[in-house]
């Protein structure tokens, strides 16, 4: 039976009537999960039903809070068919923020999962999807007691949830037959073909103006807006998406799920049959990942942002790689520009068509432009087209006359598109969505959008810039007042104005200029920033100023901040530079050393250089410059103890009185060859995880991890000290010198061991030698290593290209006349900086470089001709989701064969360097945590105290 008024699910839903065995959805980091459309409307028929049962309905929010994924394209489609109303959530938040969001929708309903149920208010009824499997849903759409693993409990796990897990494990069941992924997905609705016609289930049919979703956005108050868009507007928003462009297209689903954009990608590729892909995180931040992705998948259309395009197409210049398959990309979100890299790939894509689409949320698609098949003729910077389906756009100035074609005035925009208004704000809505003075009828408005516009000749238009203070950085639409509430509620901020700056290389950053009672660090207010606001709303760089400027009628004047220099780094050097360091205290050289590097002076001696700014690639720069100052080698590892002014100071300056393992640190290459522990992390003293070294013997790369890390261990690097190993020394030598002193300092009590790249590698033979001499090894993780396939390449590790690469440098850096910028310019190919993560800090000096080099190289041929044996105790492997199913998978089989244990595999995200950094290494720490925890649950006995 046809409806009338059919809403988009409606379509999607008559796709999986006419071929219920298409293919819908497919989430490639989700196990290769592949549903039908037949699986799709089941799944997301169950979950629909439950919502109403929880009283979903007409006008009812839905508060969606999910990692992306196939769940959440269900659960858009889920609330849209129960006639709730979809309220997707940015799960990166701050707690403070995203409870404030939701208090301020109003939600009594949630749909969430583990990982973020306890972040929900009280009051919130939390349904929980844990992996919901087609596998246990009929073809009818009922869902089996076990299968749809949906609690409402609010904070309690249901047993099928708790046990399933996140890691496989060769010894149990897989993944899909255990309900953690849907791999398996396929084969429970192979037979069902078409949707039955007579299934119970009977979506919603809400009126045009009940609301389809609400969109939360950065409020100008410091109280996020949420954009109320009825179905009205979704309608005529997907009626004309659907009409533009070939039907069926394989998309991806590329954009935030809390962004607009993201119904045009799910409900037009749906509604015609096309089949979406889900992009992970990582693919979403990696453009050579977006690039493979594209290939693999074949995809055919994509919507994406200007920026992304740009890295996209600079990216695949430098890998020589053509996404043929595209037909069709969308860019929107801010202003286009049509730069060589962007011009160059399309004229290898001369069959792919470019839209230019421009709206803000509350009108979602406004206009709509289509560049011209010749990419020759393509503007450097291209209009934003002609109205879209039945929208009016009205260029007026300030007394709301319209102005005359040419000239520059504000875009106001009426019709179909607009959106109820801002939930339970009146003010703000009547603020920005203003009576039509012109209109035959009450209650027609235009919404006025900020943006400076001119109409030209042939009706179409092109945009200007931002009539208000609103901003957008990196795609992000910012209100400049709620980063500035964030920043005034510290105590000590009197007041605070944000602007956007550029830097070099026509970077913008977001600035916060603070009046303060009192100093302020850079590391203070960044961490107070963090803690309120996402982070694409937090400021690069804060300025403390007297007073913030202001105009005759008292506002901030924003022209008199920009005026203001930002702090240079070459600004700063000027002490260092000049300074001998017989003469200048040590303190001083390094403070101005730091001021340089960082490109601020907002730290105090005692403030931590990895909470100022600082990070692993800047201490390399910080180490190099310290050692050419002081004329001796400054080790990286110095700055696992010693990350302060006053410690490094102390450290570097006191051989004398400094501990013993300070005075190892600065004694340079007259140290014999030592295996060298370093706490990373205090803990308990009778349990302790030891990280054995990558490469080139440092363990600075595992900071940033062990400070993530929350589980109930003392966490200890194992590094290489002294004089590199012999050239030649065969990998068991290596870990032979490791062996001996860990059999020193911890004789009775078992050991976990784990390490990344090769130090996984080492760990491996680590645990090998140490079972052997009978100790026992209760944990063994290999973090992206594998001791017979590199993960990087997909080679036997004895194919690797890395040592002709480290035996060039090296030959360089003997060569007379060798220069920092030769050896920077050799190091910054593809084949070292997948092995090193960055090129050779300008600066370092070639007793440091040599020791360090010659290490990496001995390591390298030692891991090269290992042949690694059975292991006769467990293996946790922690896989890099960015090297790709394929490679993933390979990579397990061959460590598989070694495990004389349990075996036990974990993807987490992010390529080989990422996933121990930043946002990618706090999750690897909270998979590495899980597994110590299980080895503690087992009572191995080895918690201490």
């Amino acid at each position: 039976m046809v409806r009338q008024n059919q809403t988009p699910y409606d379509l999607v839903r008559a796709v999986a009537r006419a071929d219920g065995d298409r293919a819908a959805l497919v989430d490639p980091a989700g196990a290769g999960a592949q549903l039908s459309y037949a699986e799709l409307i089941a799944r997301t028929e169950t979950l629909a039903r439950r919502l109403r049962e929880h009283g979903v309905g007409a006008e009812q929010p839905v508060a969606v809070v999910l990692e992306r994924g196939a769940d959440t394209v269900v659960a858009m489609l889920a609330v849209l068919a129960a006639g709730g109303v979809y309220c997707p959530l940015d799960v990166s938040a701050p707690d403070a923020r995203l409870t404030a969001v939701v208090e301020l929708l109003g939600a009594k309903v949630a749909l969430t999962d583990a990982a973020h149920a306890g972040r929900l208010p009280a009051g919130v009824d939390a349904l929980r999807l844990e992996a919901v499997s087609a596998a246990s849903v009929t073809a009818s759409g009922a869902a089996s007691d076990s299968g749809t693993a949906l609690d409402s409990a609010s904070g309690s796990t249901p047993a099928s949830a708790a046990d399933s897990g996140t890691a496989s494990d060769s010894n149990s069941a897989s993944a899909s037959d255990s309900g953690t992924g849907s791999a398996s997905a396929s084969n429970s609705a192979s037979d069902t073909g078409a949707l039955d016609p007579d299934s119970a289930f009977e979506p919603a049919a809400p009126t045009p103006d009940s609301l389809a979703y609400v969109l939360y956005t950065s409020g100008s108050t410091g109280v996020p807006k949420g954009v109320a868009m009825t179905h009205r507007g979704l309608s005529r928003l997907i009626s004309w998406q659907t009409a533009s462009g070939a039907p069926g297209l394989r998309t991806l689903q590329f954009t935030a799920t809390s962004f607009d954009v993201t119904f045009q990608e799910v409900l037009s590729t749906l509604a015609t049959g096309g089949c979406l892909v889900v992009a992970g995180e990582q693919v979403r931040r990696d453009p050579a990942l977006l690039l493979e992705t594209i290939v693999k998948e074949r995809i055919q259309r994509l919507f994406l942002p200007y920026v992304a395009l740009q890295l996209m197409a600079v990216t695949a210049a430098r890998l020589a790689i053509v996404p043929e398959s595209l037909e069709h990309v969308v860019t929107a979100g801010e202003r286009l520009v049509v730069t060589p890299a962007i011009r160059d790939l399309f004229t290898t894509l001369p069959h792919c068509r470019l839209d230019n689409h421009y709206g803000p949320t509350e009108a979602h698609l406004v206009t709509s432009q289509t560049l011209p098949q010749d990419r020759a003729a393509w503007p450097d910077v291209p209009g934003i087209g002609a109205p879209v389906a039945g929208v009016a756009c009205h260029v007026l100035d300030e007394r709301l006359h319209a102005v005359p074609d040419g000239e520059v005035g504000e875009l106001y925009v009426s019709g179909p598109c607009l959106a109820r208004g801002y939930l339970a704000d009146p003010a703000r809505t009547a603020e920005r969505f203003v009576a039509d003075p012109g209109a035959d009828a009450p209650g027609e408005r235009w919404y006025r959008t900020g943006d400076l516009v001119r109409r030209i000749a042939d009706g179409t238009y092109e945009f200007l810039g931002r009539a208000d203070g609103q901003l957008k950085v990196r795609g992000f639409r910012v209100e400049p007042g709620e980063v500035e509430t964030a920043l005034t509620s510290h105590p000590r901020v009197q007041a605070a104005a944000v602007g956007l700056r550029q830097i070099e290389d026509g970077i913008s950053i977001l600035v916060g200029y603070l009046q303060t009672d009192g100093a302020v660090s850079q590391r203070e207010i960044g961490d107070h920033a963090r803690a309120l606001l996402p982070a694409y709303m937090v400021p690069s760089r804060y300025l403390t100023v007297p007073a913030l400027p202001r105009t005759g009628t008292g506002k901030v004047d924003t022209r008199a901040l920009a005026e203001i220099a930002l702090p240079d780094a070459a600004d700063s050097s000027d002490a260092a530079d000049a300074a001998d360091p017989d003469q200048l205290p040590l303190s001083d050289l390094i403070t101005a050393l730091w001021i340089r590097v960082l490109g601020h002076d907002e730290f105090d001696p005692d403030d931590d250089f990895f909470d100022v700014g600082g990070d692993s690639l800047l201490a390399t720069w910080v180490a190099a410059e310290l050692g050419q100052m002081l004329g001796r080698p400054v080790e990286l590892s110095l700055f696992l103890e010693y990350s302060t002014v006053e410690d490094l100071a102390e450290a570097l300056g006191s051989q004398g009185s400094a501990t013993a393992t300070g005075a190892a640190l600065i004694a340079g290459s007259s140290r014999s060859s030592a295996s060298q522990i370093v706490t990373l992390r205090p803990g308990p003293s009778g349990r302790s995880l030891y990280l054995f070294h990558p490469l080139g013997g440092e363990l600075i790369c595992y900071r940033e991890l062990a400070r993530a890390s929350r589980a109930p261990v003392r966490v200890l690097g194992v590094g290489w000290s002294g004089a590199p190993p012999e050239y030649g020394a065969t990998l068991e030598d290596i870990a032979r010198v490791h062996v001996e002193q860990l059999l020193v300092i911890q004789p009775d009590a078992p050991f976990l061991l784990a390490g990344w790249s090769f130090g996984g590698v080492l760990a491996f033979e680590v645990a090998r030698q140490l079972t052997a001499a009978g100790a026992s090894v209760d944990f063994l993780g290999l973090i992206d290593a594998n001791p017979v396939i590199d993960p990087i390449t997909g080679l036997p590790l004895a194919d690797t290209p890395f040592l002709g690469v480290l035996d060039e440098v090296v030959t360089l850096l003997d060569a007379p006349g060798t220069t920092s910028a030769d050896l920077t310019a050799l190091t910054s190919g593809d084949t070292w900086l997948q092995l090193m993560g960055a090129p050779i800090a300008p600066g370092a000096s070639s007793t440091y470089l040599r020791t360090a080099l010659d290490t990496a190289r001995a390591c390298m041929w030692a891991a090269m001709r290992y042949q690694a044996r059975r292991h006769d105790g467990p293996i946790d492997v922690f896989q890099a989701s960015g090297s790709g199913a394929d490679r993933q998978e390979a990579l397990a089989g061959a460590i598989r064969s070694l495990a004389g244990g349990a075996f036990r595999t974990v993807a987490v995200p992010g390529g080989h360097w990422a996933c121990i950094r930043a946002e990618d290494g706090a999750e690897t720490a909270r998979a590495l945590d899980a597994a110590l925890e299980r080895v503690g649950a087992a009572g191995s006995g080895t918690h201490g105290s």
